[in-house]
């Protein structure tokens, strides 16, 4: 009677495992397959060509002459936004010869010319390419601030410092979203009739890069 138990109590057992091997329970799979991660882009473009082949080159200036040297279009080309730094670098002076005039005004210093200390410039940001100074333009002051439009239509006096007074880094000036414009940058100058003692900078030339940056 006992091994008749026993064997009764054995082949439900036995049947219960060989069940888990045919049967198992409901499933699914699914797989995300061709998964890409892609870098975005920073791509500033200044003036007309990508890189940069633009500059200032204004030969034969003279007291009372003002005017604008340089209009360039800044736009971000990437696909991400970026943040616009400006950099007026150092200036250098050249005398370049002493005419006559320069030395009758008293111009003795060589090398070194005076130009910078006598022809004024202004850096400016006409955000909607108007060509006027309006809503949400800019200037760049020598003392390393920037200067938003208040009010009027004309680029403030104030605007306008000594190219010596400018070597300077502008950070953070604009934000520029992926593939738009900021604006058209501006360089204006200014050469006031200072009479006679002008001549000491006859002939006389400066030289200074612009650098424009976009960071992240």
């Amino acid at each position: 009677m006992k091994k008749i138990l026993i064997s009764l109590m054995i082949i439900p057992l036995v049947l219960a495992l060989m069940g888990a091997g045919v049967y198992a329970l409901f499933s699914d799979t699914e797989a995300a397959t061709g998964n890409t991660f892609t870098a975005g882009t920073l791509n500033l473009q200044v003036g007309s060509a990508d890189p940069c082949t633009d500059k200032v080159t204004l030969s034969n200036i003279k007291p009372s002459d003002a005017n604008t040297a340089a209009t360039w279009l800044v736009k971000n080309l990437g696909s991400l936004a970026g943040s616009l730094d400006i950099t007026v670098g150092a200036i250098t002076n050249n005398e370049n010869s002493i005419t006559e005039p320069e030395a009758a005004a008293g111009d003795v210093t060589t090398p070194g010319g005076e130009l910078g200390g006598l022809l004024k410039v202004a850096f400016w940001m006409d955000a909607d390419k108007s060509g006027t100074w309006t809503s949400g333009d800019y200037y760049l002051k020598s003392d390393g601030t920037k200067v938003v439009w208040a009010s009027g239509s004309t680029l403030p006096a104030a605007a306008y410092d000594l190219v010596n007074s400018y070597p300077h880094t502008w950070s953070g000036v604009q934000a520029v979203a992926a593939t738009t414009d900021a604006g058209n940058f501006r360089v204006e100058y200014d050469f006031p009739d200072g009479g006679a003692g002008d001549n000491v900078a006859q002939g006389d030339s400066c030289v200074f890069d612009i650098t424009f940056v976009l960071n992240q």
